[in-house]
């Protein structure tokens, strides 16, 4: 167990005044939680809150940490095509078709259902807030089935192509439940946004999402700008020194529905403009969040 790099996390959190700040170590000691199968999330929230002592840090999370075997099977044939591929230096996302099988989905969908304490069968259920529910997302990252979906071959096959490496991890993410919208309940999402830094040279990075519901563009589906990732450099250099380039991205970029069924894995590069939107079929619309990053992946540095 590396406990001096969560030393080091445990410090930041609970002794700021005894650690070792550096932003540089902040990739290496977030890189160790999702090795050990634990959310970011959930480790802050506990140190922050509990502020433990550093022995029951350990037991903590010696008590979270999940077996990362069976390792995920490593495949040899390419998941996305020479077509794919081209596809995707175009328009800078790719949909992996059946990359989850239906019935995990459904198996996650259940899970969703008990973790939220809602019936599927009953409309009012699903506006009933829960604790750990915040706008779309809900902090929900430790189940079985969210685990079994991470292991999936072909999830991480279409990364380690887009990547052009085998020396990725997974990160241990949550999960996204975005039911229609009502006379008394609207869309909690995000606008369009980034999830990365501004500042150049830009960081290159992917992200990633299941449907774990049938999504089609009025169903709350994922949006992004096609292409952007080819544009932005451009684009950054233009925007005049008193505009903000994520309100001028809201004020002049267009986003497009990108649509699939449950089961369907959609990763794009960071550099895209994404959101959710509002949902206006008639069931709730569910995602879990997959990503994985490079070994030598460093996000710190100024946020701009």
């Amino acid at each position: 167990m590396p406990w001096n790099i969560l030393e080091q996390l445990w410090k930041r959190a609970v002794e700021p005044k005894n650690a070792d700040l550096d932003q540089t170590n902040w990739n290496n000691e977030i890189k160790t939680l999702y090795q050990l199968g634990i959310s970011m999330e959930d480790t802050l929230q506990f140190l922050f809150f509990e502020k433990p002592d550093f022995e029951t840090f350990k037991i903590w999370v010696n008590s979270r940490k999940r077996n990362s075997a069976p390792e995920i099977e490593n495949l040899t044939e390419n998941v996305l095509s020479e077509q794919d591929l081209e596809f995707w230096n175009q328009n800078g996302y790719v949909i992996i078709k059946n990359a989850i099988s239906k019935e995990d989905c459904e198996e996650t969908q259940k899970a969703i259902w008990e973790y939220l304490k809602m019936d599927p069968n009953n409309k009012e259920s699903w506006y009933e807030r829960h604790a750990d529910q915040k706008g779309l997302m809900l902090n929900f990252s430790d189940h079985e089935t969210l685990n079994r979906n991470r292991f999936s071959p072909r999830v991480k096959k279409a990364y380690e192509q887009l990547y052009k490496t085998t020396k990725i991890y997974k990160t241990i993410d949550k999960v996204s439940f975005n039911p229609p919208e009502t006379a008394n309940f609207n869309f909690l999402g995000s606008p369009l946004h980034w999830d990365m830094s501004l500042k150049k040279p830009l960081t290159f990075g992917l992200q990633g999402l299941l449907y774990l519901t049938d999504c089609g563009p009025d169903d709350g589906a994922f949006h992004c700008v096609p292409g952007f990732h080819n544009q932005i450099d451009e684009w950054l250099d233009k925007v005049a020194p008193h505009e903000n380039p994520r309100t001028k991205a809201l004020q002049t970029l267009k986003a497009k529905p990108i649509v699939g069924d449950a089961g369907d894995f959609i990763i794009w590069h960071q550099a895209l403009p994404h959101c959710a939107t509002p949902n206006k079929g008639e069931k709730p619309r569910m995602v879990q969040y997959l990503t994985y990053l490079p070994d030598d992946y460093n996000a710190t540095g100024e946020w701009i």
